[in-house]
């Protein structure tokens, strides 16, 4: 009879020892292909929102994507005249929530600097680069003062001052990446048209990032773009801000 009690108990142990090994192993599989299903939808997602930066240059995509691997947003340092204005209703404002609305609100942390009245010869003598090196940014895309340094400036002065500040940020940030853009087109301009194409093509040259908005716009010989830019100040309309942040939207995210 002791036998028997024994050989019950060995058995009712092994049971035990089977099930719960069983659900033991049940348990690690189902957390290791949970594990492996979060992972595919993290990397589906990952790939979805890269999708939209195919048509960035290189250094940029690997800034996003190293941002949504990493969950640390790059900084997008905005600058410019008050052509790039930091109000609601301004085209940078407008370029955010569409960047958020496709890669989510923790790819691109925005920040807008505006510096109304400014020309490139005042920000070299009030340190504009300093205040952007400050923002420690990732990523500055910078419309540099132009329509401002109309009749004021010589262009070929604007360049060099330009270059100076594009120089001074980047010896402090080394991996920082610079965007030029040019400001908006005003109607009927003569020299302004000029010097915007000499600062297209001096960016080519240097082999600065270069945006050109302009496409976008109407002719500026044509009565169309008074729709989009105020020709009392020389500044985008509600119209324009929105065609500004479009196109630029446009060429963060690809459709």
């Amino acid at each position: 009879m002791r036998n028997v009690l024994l050989a019950v108990l060995l058995i009712i142990s092994c049971i035990s020892f089977i099930v719960a090994g069983h659900l033991y192993w049940q348990k690690k599989i189902d957390v290791t292909v949970r594990h492996a299903m979060t992972e595919a939808t993290e990397f589906q997602a990952t790939q979805k929102r890269m999708a939209y930066a195919k048509k960035l240059p290189a250094e940029v995509q690997a800034k996003i994507k190293r941002a949504i691997e990493t969950n640390r947003p790059l900084r997008l340092v905005i600058a410019g005249s008050e052509a790039t204005p930091a109000a609601k209703d301004g085209w940078p404002a407008l370029l955010r929530q569409q960047l958020e609305a496709a890669y989510g609100n923790k790819v691109f942390q925005v920040v807008v600097k505006e510096y109304k009245g400014m020309t490139t010869k005042q920000a070299i003598e009030e340190n504009i680069a300093g205040q952007l090196i400050k923002e420690k940014p990732d990523m500055v895309l910078w419309e540099p003062f132009l329509l401002n340094n109309n009749g004021v400036i010589d262009i070929n002065d604007a360049l060099a001052h330009i270059d100076k500040m594009i120089k001074t940020i980047t010896a402090a940030l080394p991996d920082v990446t610079i965007m030029l853009q040019p400001p908006n087109p005003i109607d009927n301009a003569v020299y302004y048209p000029k010097q915007v194409k000499q600062f297209q093509t001096f960016a080519k040259e240097k082999g600065y990032i270069y945006i050109d908005h302009w496409q976008a716009w109407p002719d500026y010989k044509s009565n169309e773009l008074n729709k989009y830019v105020d020709p009392d100040t020389d500044l985008p309309t509600k119209d324009g801000q929105k065609r500004w942040a479009d196109f630029l939207a446009g060429y963060f995210i690809a459709k």
